[in-house]
């Protein structure tokens, strides 16, 4: 049952580390396309903004990841 408990707790944790990495990308390239339309010449300062953003929105899952596989393991 224990074992159970853990499976169904790794695959929530995998569940929501992808669908939170999808919505936030899917908002961050919005803003960064919407931005880029409203002032074309600050293509360059608002990418490296969407890139930093991006670093962070990854972080995310890649740390629900690793709790994931811990979950899972353990």
């Amino acid at each position: 049952m224990e074992q159970q408990l853990h499976l169904i707790a790794a695959a929530l944790l995998l569940g929501f580390a992808t669908v939170g990495s999808g919505v936030g990308n899917g908002v961050l390239f919005s803003k960064f396309v919407e931005g880029v339309s409203r002032q074309p010449e600050a293509r360059g300062t608002l990418l490296g903004s969407a890139m930093i953003g991006l670093a962070f929105v990854e972080a995310f899952p890649a740390i629900l990841l690793a709790l994931g596989l811990m979950t899972f393991f353990s």
